[in-house]
C-alpha cells in the first residue's frame, strides 16, 4: 500500500495501476517510474480525487516540472501520467482522460556513442584462438547480431539451433530472440571450446557470466582492438542503425529488440540519421524518375 495520501482515490487507484503493469510483464523498475510520475501530479493538485482532475491541473503540472528536469524527463513523465489515466478510464473510475489535452513535450533526440561496423571487425579480430577467445568473439557477434541488452545477454540458456533462435530475460521480460548464422556457428564452436551443455549458455573462469564480466570483456577488447570503448549498450545502438541500413523495415526491428513503438528507434538511429536519408534518397530521388 502507497503511504502519505491525503486523498481518498489515489492509494487505491495506484496500487490497481502497479499491479495491472505488473500482470502486462513491466519490469519493477518501469512500474516504480510510473508510479513515481502519478504521485508528482498527485501532490501538485493536492490529492483532489483523479475524477476532478482536469487538463489544466496535468498542463500546470507539466509547466512546473519543465522548469525543474529535462524535456526528455518531461515527456517521459507525462507518458507515465498518460497510461494511468487511460487505466482509469478502462476501469470506468473516470469518465474521460485529461492528459490527452495536453501536448507531448518535444525533445532533442542527442546521437548516443555507437560502435561503427569497422570497430567490429576490429574487436572480433582482437578476439584470439583460445577458449576465452572463441566466448568473446561470440559474446561480440551476438551482442551485434541481436541487439540484446547485457542482462539479456547473460539471462540467456542454450539456443534452439533448429528454429535458430534463443529466449532471454531482462528489461521487458521474457522473449525470443532470433540468431543469424554468424552468431550460431560462434556459439557452437564456443560452446565445443568450453565443453559446455547445460546452464547458462555464457560462462567465466569463476562461474556463469555476470554483467560485470562483460563489461570488463568488452572493456578488455577494446583496449586490445584500439577500438574507443563505449560500453556494452552501444552495441544495441549499433544493430539497431545496421538493421536499419540493411533495408529491414520498422516493425520488424520492434520486434527484434522487443520495443513497443518506434521512440528508442529513433533515438538508437539518430546517430545515423542522416546517412539512411541520403541512402534513401539516392534509391528515390524524385529527379531521377523524371
Amino acid at each position: 500500500m502507497y503511504v502519505g495520501y491525503s486523498a481518498v482515490g489515489w492509494s487505491e487507484n495506484l496500487d490497481a495501476f502497479s499491479l495491472a503493469l505488473k500482470v502486462e510483464g513491466l519490469k519493477p523498475h518501469t512500474i516504480s517510474c510510473y508510479v513515481r510520475d502519478v504521485q508528482r501530479l498527485g501532490e501538485s493538485v493536492d490529492w483532489i480525487p483523479p475524477a476532478k482532475v482536469t487538463a489544466r491541473h496535468v498542463r500546470t503540472h507539466i509547466e512546473a516540472l519543465r522548469k525543474l528536469v529535462s524535456a526528455k524527463t518531461v515527456h517521459e513523465s507525462q507518458l507515465g501520467i498518460r497510461r494511468f489515466f487511460k487505466y482509469l478510464v478502462s476501469e470506468r473510475e473516470i469518465r474521460r482522460d485529461p492528459s490527452r489535452q495536453v501536448r507531448l513535450t518535444k525533445y532533442r533526440v542527442v546521437p548516443q556513442p555507437t560502435y561503427a561496423v569497422d570497430d567490429l571487425k576490429k574487436l572480433l579480430a582482437a578476439c584470439d584462438q583460445s577458449a576465452g577467445g572463441a566466448r568473446d568473439r561470440a559474446i561480440v557477434t551476438v551482442l551485434f547480431d541481436t541487439g540484446v541488452r547485457v542482462g539479456e545477454l547473460v539471462s540467456m540458456g542454450l539456443p534452439d539451433v533448429d528454429r535458430r533462435q534463443v529466449k532471454v530475460d531482462g528489461k521487458t521480460g521474457v522473449r525470443i530472440v532470433p540468431l543469424g548464422d554468424a552468431s550460431l556457428l560462434a556459439i557452437q564452436r564456443y560452446l565445443r571450446r568450453w565443453s559446455s551443455s547445460f546452464g547458462p549458455l555464457w560462462h567465466g573462469i569463476r562461474g556463469p557470466l555476470t554483467e560485470s564480466g562483460v563489461l570488463q570483456i568488452v572493456r578488455r577488447l577494446c583496449a586490445a582492438a584500439g577500438v574507443n570503448f563505449k560500453r556494452v549498450h552501444a552495441f544495441r545502438r549499433a544493430a539497431a542503425a545496421q538493421m536499419k541500413r540493411l533495408g529491414m523495415n520498422d516493425s520488424d526491428i520492434l520486434e527484434v529488440m522487443g520495443w513497443k513503438d518506434v521512440t528508442m528507434l529513433r533515438r538508437y538511429t539518430a546517430a545515423v540519421a542522416t546517412e539512411l536519408a541520403h541512402r534513401a534518397h539516392s534509391r528515390h530521388s524524385p529527379a531521377d524518375l523524371l
